[in-house]
Parts: C-alpha cells; structure tokens; sequence
C-alpha cells in the first residue's frame, strides 16, 4: 500500500518506511486505538498488525516506531499520546493493509511502535506503546552438495548454491565471506573466498590424488556448517598436450617424410613420440575396422625428433598419418589427422645403365650392373639376350642366375666360344619388364691378359702359381682353374 505522504521501499518481502516529508498532524477526536501486535521476524525485522473491527470503517491508518535509546527506561504499556521530544517515524497506509513488514532494523536492540487510526468520526488517539526486539541474523545455511569439476591439470572448478539464509537476511545477514574445505587421504586445508559468489578455483593439486571439498559461508553472525562432502575428484595426469596434425613431404614409392611440432613445455618431459598411418579414410576406434586396410603404428620415436621417414608404405597409396606424444604419465591425444598424402604410382623397374663385364677369359666371363630401380616394386627376375652382331638381329634369351654382391648384380657364363658377343639385360617387377639396358661388348676372338694378385698383368695360365702343392691364382672359381688347366696342357 502507498502511504499518503511518504515512499514505501519493499525489499525480500518487506517493506522499509522512509519519509520524505513530515505527515500533518491530527487532532484526536476517538479514544485511544488499540494496541498493534508487533512480531520479531529474521533477522533485523518485524511485522507489525494493526487491530481494529470491521463495524469500526477505519480508513487509514498510523504508525510510528523508533528504536530505543541507549539507557533508556523500557516504554512498553505508556500512552502512546505522551510526547517524549525524539525523533520517530511515522508512516500512513490504507485500511486494506492489515500487515506491515518492517526490515532494515538495528537487530538485537529494542524498538517501540504506536498506532493510531481513522474513521468516519475522526481520528483515533495513539495506542499504548509496544517493544519488540528484531531478531539478529543466524549464521548462514548449510549449503549445498559442492559440483567440484576439473578446469585443467592443476585446478579445480568449485561450485555451490547460496545458503538459504542469504535470501531472507537482506544487508543484515547477507553472506560476504566463504571457505573452502580441501581433503585428500593424507592431509586438508581450507582456502577463504571474499564477496558473496557461488564458486572458486582451487589450484595447486597433484594428479592421482582423490580430493573432496566443502563449502561454508560467514555471516555478521558467525560461520554456518560445512556443506556435505562432494565426490572424489582427480584432476588428470599431465599426459602432453594434443600436437598440432602432421605434415608429409617427399613422398616416394615407400617412404615419406613426416613432420610434427613438440608440444606447448610443461613441467612433465616428452618421453617420446608415436605416430601411427592407414590407407582407409578415418581411423578406426579400436580394432582396423577395414582389414584390407594398411594400418600401421610406429612407437618409440626420439623425444629430440621432429620428423621421421617412413618405410615400407605401398606405391600409389593414399594415406593419412597422426601423431602423439608420451612422458612418464602416458600418452597424449592423438592429434587432428594429417591431409591425404599419396605415394607415387608404381611402374616396371628403371632400365638398366651400367652393364659391364669386369672378369673375361676364353670361355668364361662376368657380367656386373647397378641393380635397377624398383620404381615401387620389387624386381623379381631378370632377362638376358645375347647376339652375336652389334644389331642383336641374331639375338637369343635366357633367364640368368643374378647375385647381388656389394650392392651390384652378376651373373657369370661359362663355356662361351671365341667369337664376339653383344649383352643386354631387362628386370622384371609385378608391374612389368624394363627397357633393355646398352649393349655390353665382349670379344672372345681375342686373348685377354689378367691381372694377378700383385697388380702384374700376365697372359693366359701365367696368373697361376702352385704354392703349397695347390694351383693359386686370382680367379676364385674351380672351374676357371680347371678350364685354364686344360688350356695350358693342350
């Protein structure tokens, strides 16, 4: 209700009376009203009733409080018409406001009030005083069960709702400070929050360990009880952070070269790095959905390392590649994957350019030649064709045994005539047969001289030496001991 002359402030359910300006004052012409019941309410409050009865037709009615003095003599049951020269406060509100709340009061001290009412007749004479004491504040509510979440390695987030009390006490019992109960299995500590809020970052927690909080909260009163305890919360282990995806260069046949970015430092070492790759679109969870799929993870990369080559990938492949990292917590998140890369399409080897006959005798000779290159599948065979005329219009074939020795292939033949021979070589992968390589020229029509041990070049059988009873010389093969043998005996 408006009361003529002076502004109602209402707040948590009350109102507070401030007058602006002086009410005028009335002339009694009714006895004295009847007293009003004046109830303490919580905390620094009450509510005041006036009482009248209905044939009464009260149309407005007064009231006036104040708080008591210091020392002063308790007023309680005076007539309300005796003027004591203090300031009161006087508010006037309608008939139809049967109940005034009254907040904001000085609680624990005693406060008088007095009313007067209006009828048809006149004006009432004021009641007989009434004292009443506003309640002072309880400390604050028990609060909720706390929501403890993890905001990062080393802190929690702590939540809770405000204690009840907060709503009722308003700028009397109102909550400004709060602590934070912290326990883990060998120890405890509190930590003091200012202001009233409804949460705090607890930091400075160890990984692995089961923590539980609870919250109080302080009032003008004192400190209310602990709220229950909230679950265990461990904050994670300080695994490495999620790595940037990787990026693939030079890729061949069967390798490629990644690349990766260390991790943001932490207090916690990279033990070192993984990465794993497939041909399928995604990475499974779990198992390799897709078992035709090349699915490969590669462990125990140096820490130091920012890149690797990668092996044994499969010619005109497409592949995706992540990586993480590891330290002594465990591993990281494996990171975004990389964009597609595809490895070169596999093709017949490469011709053949360095055929060339090292070792040649009268019947018998080497040839030697760089390997081809794969060009992404192994080389799984070779073809030789022979001619006796540098057009190779004579030309024959024939499958040699090749062996690779210091990292070139040879291939020997035997009991070959004295004439001239033209060589060439093919290699075979899956995909096909090379070019043939640049004809090799040997002429058997002519003596040839080797070259012994000693670096000396002699003709024919003059290589050999007997030592020790045994034919020496610096052709290892029997067979070409043999064949000379019988050169020399003819």
């Amino acid at each position: 209700s408006l009361a003529r002359g002076i502004e109602n402030s209402w707040a948590g359910g009350g109102a507070m009376a401030s007058p602006t300006r002086s009410l005028e004052p009335f002339a009694p012409v009714l006895s004295a009203a009847a007293e009003p019941v004046v109830l303490p309410v919580p905390a620094g409050a009450v509510k005041v009733l006036p009482r009248w009865a209905e044939e009464d037709q009260v149309r407005r009615w007064r009231l006036k409080y104040r708080q008591q003095e210091q020392g002063e003599a308790d007023r309680s049951g005076e007539q309300g018409s005796l003027d004591d020269g203090l300031a009161w406060v006087e508010v006037e509100l309608r008939s139809f406001t049967r109940e005034l709340p009254l907040v904001g009061l000085q609680h624990g001290e005693p406060h008088i009030f007095k009313v007067a009412v209006e009828t048809p007749h006149g004006w009432s004479d004021w009641s007989t005083v009434v004292s009443c004491i506003p309640p002072s504040p309880l400390p604050p509510g028990k609060c909720a069960a706390v929501l403890a979440s993890v905001h990062d390695d080393t802190t929690a987030l702590v939540a809770w709702t405000r204690p009840i009390d907060c709503a009722a006490a308003v700028n009397i019992g109102e909550v400004g400070c709060y602590r934070v109960l912290i326990s883990w299995p060998n120890g405890q500590r509190e930590e003091m929050v200012e202001g009233d809020i409804d949460h705090h970052f607890v930091t400075g927690l160890e990984c692995l360990t089961d923590y539980r909080f609870q919250v109080s909260g302080e009032n003008c009163s004192g400190w209310g009880e602990y709220s229950d305890l909230s679950p265990v919360l461990q904050v994670p282990p300080p695994v490495p952070h999620r790595l940037q995806q990787p990026t693939l260069r030079r890729a061949t046949h069967h390798t490629a070269v990644i690349q990766w970015q260390h991790p943001q430092s932490s207090g916690v070492p990279v033990d070192s790095f993984s990465f794993r790759y497939t041909t399928a679109e995604a990475f499974p969870e779990g198992k390799v959905a897709n078992p035709e799929a090349h699915y490969v993870e590669v462990t125990d990369v140096p820490s130091n390392a920012s890149q690797f080559v990668i092996q044994n990938l499969r010619p005109g492949q497409q592949y995706i590649f992540q990586v993480r990292a590891l330290n002594k917590f465990g591993k990281g998140v494996w990171s975004d994957t990389s964009i597609p890369s595809r490895t070169l399409e596999g093709k017949a080897p490469s011709k053949i350019s360095t055929l060339a006959a090292p070792n040649i005798y009268r019947s018998f000779i080497t040839l030697q030649w760089t390997p081809a290159e794969e060009n992404g599948y192994e080389v799984t065979s070779h073809l030789m064709r022979y001619a006796n005329k540098e057009d190779m219009s004579d030309a024959q074939e024939m499958v040699p045994i090749v062996v690779n020795k210091g990292g070139l292939d040879q291939c020997e033949l035997r009991h070959l005539k004295k004439s001239a021979y033209w060589f060439q070589i093919a290699a075979f992968n899956e995909v096909g047969i090379s070019g043939w390589s640049d004809p090799c020229h040997v002429n058997l029509s002519v003596e040839h001289r080797l070259e012994d041990d000693d670096g000396r070049r002699r003709r024919g059988v003059s290589s050999f030496r007997m030592q020790d009873g045994r034919w020496r010389g610096g052709v290892s093969s029997f067979s070409i001991a043999l064949e000379l043998l019988h050169t020399y005996t003819m």
